[in-house]
């Protein structure tokens, strides 16, 4: 069995989706203002995420490996 975890997320996906959120200041207002109660499932943080991005983040990673259930949970940790 292999380690995937990636700079403590679960997949370089997943980490590379979370610093193309958090990493930039206007992105995070946007999050903000999108989830002002926080990220309801991981299903609403996936459509946000595939509306912004596409099918790939800016360094083409793409989008079908990414652990939603970790964005959902680092949007709420606000």
């Amino acid at each position: 069995m292999t380690d995937t975890a990636y700079n403590g997320w679960a997949n370089r996906e997943t980490w590379n989706v979370n610093l193309w959120l958090f990493n930039d200041y206007d992105r995070y207002q946007w999050l903000q203002a999108i989830f002002p109660a926080g990220c309801p499932d991981p299903v609403s943080a996936e459509r946000v995420c595939r509306m912004f991005f596409g099918d790939k983040t800016p360094d083409n990673c793409l989008l079908d490996k990414v652990n939603w259930y970790e964005v959902c949970d680092a949007i709420n940790e606000d």
